[in-house]
């Protein structure tokens, strides 16, 4: 039986659905903050339902529908930093790295090490550097969402290694 170069690729990383279902999730909210951002030059009245059934869009409606969309934009973003957080990974390793410690703005004083997972100094720089969130020079004056992010950013392309000795 012949082989096929079809036959002697690996098989699919476990991973990789789940990186296409955040990688859609994180699509999907972009082009939803892009169409409340621009309204695509949609007529007003395909978006702005005319609440009082008057006949007429007003200034006040606009501005209502504006503000439903953005609280809508604000809880997707919200839910979906709050699952990351809660991810079990990431809560084993702050219960172990820093929940006793100042959590999010834990220091510790034996090195640079900061933040809820204790990420040196040159590694955290690089880190969220890859993970999409440079510019902030230590862990610990990251906004907790993005220490969450890097964080899982670094296990999810082989960084798990950093915690290994927290049996996480």
């Amino acid at each position: 039986m012949r082989s096929t170069k079809r036959d002697n690729q690996n098989p699919p990383s476990p991973k990789a659905p789940a990186r296409r279902r955040r990688l859609a999730g994180f699509l999907a909210g972009t082009a939803l903050f892009a169409v409340a951002a621009t309204a695509c030059n949609v007529p007003v009245e395909k978006w702005v339902p005319d609440f009082n059934d008057d006949g007429e869009i007003t200034q006040n409606e606009v501005e209502w529908q504006t503000a439903v969309i953005a609280n809508r934009i604000r809880e997707s973003v919200e839910q979906q930093r709050r699952s990351v957080q809660s991810h079990p990974v990431l809560s084993c390793i702050r219960a172990h790295e820093s929940d006793r410690a100042g959590g999010y703005s834990a220091d510790n004083p034996y090195s640079s090490a900061s933040g809820a997972y204790q990420f040196l100094d040159s590694t955290w720089r690089t880190a969220s550097a890859q993970a999409g969130h440079p510019g902030y020079s230590r862990a610990k004056y990251a906004p907790w969402w993005v220490q969450d992010a890097v964080a899982l950013h670094t296990i999810n392309h082989g960084g798990r290694s950093h915690w290994s000795g927290t049996g996480c």
